[in-house]
């Protein structure tokens, strides 16, 4: 029996699909010589979600679980990984202490020397909130370079996060504070609504991260992807078709009365967002409820309107998770937009600034 022949050669370099992972081996994250490994997955990780683990210090050979509680031998519970996170307190605090420190210095300037006094040569804290802001802006768009690079050890992108959430707070300050009470003309004004809309919008995906994977994770248990989720609700779907194309004229219209246009709307789409009941009790307690409607009916339409329910009652709870997932991205097409036009807008107030000081 002759062996296998050797697949042809790859010359193809760009758009590739990995298969299998090589440990981020022979690139720019592990040179030669680097004293410790680094991961690509986990240095691109926006959450800090993914940790990669030695298996042996969680696993032992006989199947005894590090970093899981057992419950049963058919359960385990697991133990948060991320034991410590220092570089993430450090953000932190940096962050905090200099939003403070920056906020405190700007606002002393303005009490003492005003907007048009100099402080040195021919800065004064109209100028200097302006520079500072624009500092800040300018490191807050660091986050967008930073993660178009995959290969370089430039630092964990949960760090660059923060950064940017800090930087964009340090640029609103120090803008409001430049702007005064007055919003200038046409131009300065749009300016500062597109920076209005930047904050308010990256604060709202700020929120929405904080919220909605706790809200997924109490309403579904275990998580789901969301290609995963619209393939299931697709297949729930297909099992109501089925059992209206199963029931007879009148049971058909019986299952469209009483399932497909109560469990199927939209109030009850709000039900699974608060009450957040385990799935299978509500399934049972559902089919409990609506069984009386079949009673009289030969036994086929009975099946199809206890499918029927349980289907339309399973479909809501996944249309509920894959709002959320959809609820996660909304904040980010206007910010982007906003962020696009704020920086237009800002090279022509910088243009319009320079020309009026030279002139």
């Amino acid at each position: 029996m002759s062996a296998d022949p050797v697949p042809p050669a790859v010359d193809q370099t760009d758009e590739l699909l990995a298969v299998k992972c090589n440990l981020c081996a022979n690139t720019a994250l592990n040179p030669p010589g680097s004293k410790s490994a680094a991961y690509s997955c986990e240095e691109n990780c926006p959450t800090g979600a993914l940790a990669r683990i030695d298996p042996a210090s969680y696993f032992d050979e006989i199947g005894s679980i590090r970093g899981f509680m057992m419950v049963d031998r058919s359960r385990a519970i697991g133990r948060n990984i991320h034991k410590s996170d220092p570089g993430r307190r450090l953000v932190h605090a940096g962050g905090l202490i200099l939003t403070f420190a920056v906020a405190v210095a700007a606002w002393y300037g303005i009490q003492t020397f005003g907007f048009g006094g100099r402080i040195a040569s021919f800065l004064n804290m109209r100028w200097i909130t302006g520079i500072v802001g624009l500092l800040g802006i300018a490191g807050a768009m660091a986050y967008p370079f930073r993660r178009q690079i995959y290969v370089r050890r430039v630092g964990p992108l949960r760090y660059w996060m923060l950064a940017h959430s800090y930087a964009g707070v340090i640029a609103a300050i120090l803008i409001l504070l430049h702007a005064g009470r007055s919003s200038g003309g046409l131009l300065t004004t749009g300016l500062t609504l597109a920076f209005d809309a930047t904050i308010v919008t990256g604060l709202l995906g700020i929120l929405l991260y904080k919220m909605i994977p706790r809200a997924l994770t109490s309403i579904e248990g275990s998580p789901l992807l969301i290609d995963d989720l619209r393939a299931r609700r697709q297949e729930l779907q297909d099992e109501v078709a089925v059992a209206l194309s199963s029931a007879s004229d009148q049971m058909r219209d019986k299952i469209k009365n009483r399932i497909t246009r109560h469990f199927l709307s939209t109030s009850y789409l709000l039900r699974q967002y608060l009450l957040r009941q385990e799935l299978g009790s509500e399934v049972e307690a559902v089919k409990k409820r609506v069984i009386k409607y079949a009673e009289g009916f030969r036994e086929q339409d009975r099946q199809a309107f206890t499918r029927a329910a349980e289907a339309a009652v399973t479909a809501r709870r996944v249309d509920s998770l894959i709002y959320l997932h959809r609820l996660l991205k909304l904040w980010l097409p206007p910010h982007i937009a906003a962020s696009s036009l704020m920086i237009a807008l800002l090279v022509a107030h910088i243009i319009q600034v320079i020309y009026f000081a030279s002139h």
